[in-house]
């Protein structure tokens, strides 16, 4: 027989031990940083602050075609009585002005979006508010210094904090690299994480459904979990119901150098279920059984200094167990923040919560805290929206309840009934599995 629960541990201190363990692997993994080129820094995450090595624009700029002029030449120019300035050539984008350019009383320059100003100009006239005249241009409109012309760092100082460590690298942070010239950024490395499906029953998808088979589910469904969180999924394949063979999946996941394992199946207390006695042989356990449903079979333990998550075969309990103690950790070891922004200097997990209405009574079993998953209708009633929570009740180990699922609602053990109407706060799955 397998063995029976060690002890039902509650749920508030499994979140502590996991919490405390997060910080530790946190600290690890930070002090390994990885370079990247910014054309694959997308969505990582800095592991340094980064200063710009140059002036952003690196010279003064105009900002307009026109013509680049001394502003006191255009201060009295109006369209009864234009100045009158000698024109120097043309500066196009991307090329410097010559000496021959530099700009005296009387004399301008004609200049594209983005040239170099010349030395000795101070404003920019545009085209439309001039005319040509042969070597001359009649300026009808007059300027002020600095008018048109971004000056040299004024959008980037040289030296100026670009980038702040910790931060989630967007569109706007690695086009800032691309202006100051950086093409390599040191990044935190993306946390790996082990996954074995365990189960005599269990076969591929794709591949030919015999009799009292079924398809992996969790696999799939796990490995998409851990990369919304930020990490790299291993997938070690399917182990039958053999100590033999999950010792032998523990021991390769250890060979790949994972940060964290994951193992679904196997940690009930049935005949079938060795996981315990698996992680026992090569390391420790420190939790197995939690006060929640589903998931009471959680397990948790600990082998050559590697979490190794033990969760039920059913795929619902799967990832509602993976949401409240697997995610948690994985967010705060790969660093991530929930909108680039740290308070307090803890990471931030992104989640979303409504209210809603029970469309039906819900019972909850006593004395466990209990997670109720939920599909959501709007309702309209004289002109006022709310939402109504129907609880699921295909049970946790159909993959249609997992599909049909908004959100679940969570019942404390003291409650053991919400009745019909009342007003519950649902967590969205979908906000969870969302990357935006």
């Amino acid at each position: 027989m397998g063995k029976q629960f060690l002890e039902i541990t509650e749920k508030k201190e499994v979140e502590e031990v996991i919490a405390d363990l997060s910080l530790k692997i946190a600290k690890k993994i930070a002090a390994e940083p990885e370079k990247v080129k910014i054309g694959g820094a997308l969505g990582r995450i800095a592991s340094a602050d980064i200063f710009s090595p140059r002036n952003i624009p690196p010279f003064d700029r105009s900002t307009m075609d026109g013509y680049a002029v001394i502003a006191s030449d255009t201060f009295y120019a109006d369209e009864s009585n234009p100045s009158t300035l000698i024109i120097k050539g043309y500066i196009p984008a991307g090329e410097f002005p010559s000496q021959s350019q530099h700009i005296e009383m009387g004399y301008c320059t004609g200049i594209a979006t983005g040239a170099p100003v010349p030395k000795g100009a101070n404003a920019v006239v545009k085209v439309e508010n001039a005319r040509e005249d042969g070597d001359r241009v009649k300026i009808y409109k007059p300027v002020a210094p600095a008018e048109n012309i971004m000056p040299a760092g004024s959008d980037i100082k040289q030296g100026e904090k670009i980038i702040r460590n910790g931060t989630i690298l967007t569109p706007r942070e690695t086009g800032a690299l691309a202006a100051c010239g950086i093409n390599e950024v040191l990044v935190r490395k993306k946390p790996s994480v082990a996954i074995i499906s365990t189960g005599n029953e269990l076969i591929p998808p794709g591949t030919h459904l015999e009799p009292g088979k079924i398809y992996d589910v969790n696999a799939q469904t796990l490995s998409d979990s851990v990369i919304v969180m930020g990490c790299v999924p291993l997938f070690l394949g399917i182990a039958p119901d053999s100590l033999e063979e999950i010792s032998a999946k523990l021991k390769e996941s250890l060979i790949t150098g994972a940060d964290v394992i994951i193992i679904s199946g196997g940690t009930s207390a049935g005949v079938g279920d060795v996981l315990p006695t698996a992680i026992e042989g090569l390391g420790e356990i420190i939790v197995h059984g939690v006060d929640i449903k589903p998931g009471k079979p959680f397990v948790l333990g600990m082998v050559q200094g590697k979490p190794v998550f033990g969760l039920p075969g059913n795929p619902t309990s799967a990832l509602v167990t993976f949401n409240l103690f697997v995610s948690p950790l994985l967010h705060t070891i790969a660093g991530i923040h929930s909108h680039n922004d740290e308070e307090d200097g803890k990471r931030i997990k992104k989640t979303k919560r409504i209210r809603a209405k029970a469309a039906v009574r819900i019972f909850s079993e006593p004395g466990r805290n209990e997670y109720v998953l939920v599909t959501l209708t709007k309702k309209i009633e004289e002109e006022n929206a709310f939402f109504l929570a129907y609880p699921i009740l295909t049970g946790s180990g159909a993959i249609s309840t997992l599909s049909k699922a908004d959100g679940y609602i969570f019942v404390g053990r003291g409650k053991e009934i919400i009745e019909e109407g009342e007003e519950v706060e649902v967590e969205l799955l979908k906000y969870l599995y969302s990357k935006n």
